[in-house]
């Protein structure tokens, strides 16, 4: 029977082996990744999760893996899919993610690494009489497709709130135009700062941000405990003077529990290794492997054997 430290010792000989192979073949030295498929689940073209996709998909490349984006409807599909093992990989936000885990009973998904936070955006016209979240009771007002994380979070919100708008569910390009042509309110979206379809409305419209009270903010945080307390800084934005207490959530790159543990190491590896490849991407994104707090769902094995190799200490909450 072979003991765990000669396993080792094999397995060693055996990365060591194929490392030299690659050398001498001037590639790098990723070792099994380099005849390995990679599905990863992006979002709709020109929103934040595919433009994060695609900084990964250069640098799975870069480390002689075949990455595959998949266009998917965001965070929610992607989730299912990796369910399903019909992804390997895929960008999901944490409020898609706890609750695929813990309320829709979807056991097969793990975590990788954070990407960036999506801070909670209220927004409106500024010359409507809008002033608080109470005010959109019963008003026209946007929440991105339907199904989306912006679509959820913000239902989530206002039912905890006991605000009920006549929410109307459509692209954010349809729904800029309906804020602009006077058809909706305003509009509620969770995203990294600057957001650039609000960038891009207010080009043409004067917006306001609302802001939650302090009776409102105290009932989100007891509602939605996986929501992170935070705020909407006033610099990314002109108009807005201060900053505005607000929730966030942030989004990370998640795999199918069954994915090679190998394969996923080396994944995490790149990723971090190369940080500014996404972060010059997705100005909003965080590549930091000392960020792992945020996450909510348990690791996958081999990005827990790539944080322990690294130092990084571990949540129990997130042991595999």
């Amino acid at each position: 029977m072979i003991t765990d430290n000669v396993a080792l010792k094999m397995e060693i000989k055996r990365r060591t082996f194929i490392n030299l192979a690659l050398a001498t073949l001037g590639l790098t030295s990723l070792s099994c990744t380099a005849s390995r498929f990679v599905r990863l689940g992006a979002g709709t073209p020109g929103g934040a999760y595919f433009v994060c996709a695609g900084a990964i998909s250069t640098l799975l490349e870069s480390a002689r893996m075949n990455p595959r984006v998949q266009t998917t409807g965001g965070g929610p599909q992607n989730a299912i899919l990796l369910d399903r093992a019909e992804l390997d990989i895929g960008i999901i936000n944490n409020i898609d993610a706890f609750q695929a885990m813990y309320e829709d009973r979807r056991e097969n998904i793990r975590s990788v690494l954070p990407i960036f936070n999506g801070i909670h955006h209220f927004v409106v016209r500024a010359d409507q009489p809008i002033y608080t979240l109470s005010d959109l009771d019963l008003q026209p007002f946007g929440l991105s497709n339907r199904g989306s994380t912006h679509d959820i979070a913000g239902r989530q919100i206002f039912e905890i709130l006991n605000i009920n708008p006549r929410f109307q569910n459509a692209g954010k390009g349809d729904t800029n135009n309906m804020v602009r042509d006077g058809l909706l309110k305003g509009f509620f979206a969770t995203s990294g700062i600057p957001m650039p379809s609000i960038s891009e409305l207010k080009t043409s419209l004067d917006l306001r941000f609302l802001e939650f009270s302090d009776e409102e903010y105290l009932l989100v945080k007891e509602g939605a405990p996986w929501l992170l307390e935070n705020s909407l800084e006033a610099g990314p934005y002109t108009g807005m003077d201060k900053p505005l207490r607000s929730f966030s959530s942030w989004n990370a790159l998640m795999a199918n529990k069954d994915v090679d543990d190998e394969l996923i190491y080396d994944i995490a590896d790149v990723c971090y290794s190369n940080p500014g490849t996404i972060e010059r991407a997705y100005q909003a994104s965080d590549i930091d492997p000392n960020l792992i707090e945020t996450l909510v769902l348990p690791l996958h094995p081999g990005a827990e054997e790539y944080y322990r190799e690294k130092g990084i200490e571990i949540p129990e909450r997130l042991a595999s």
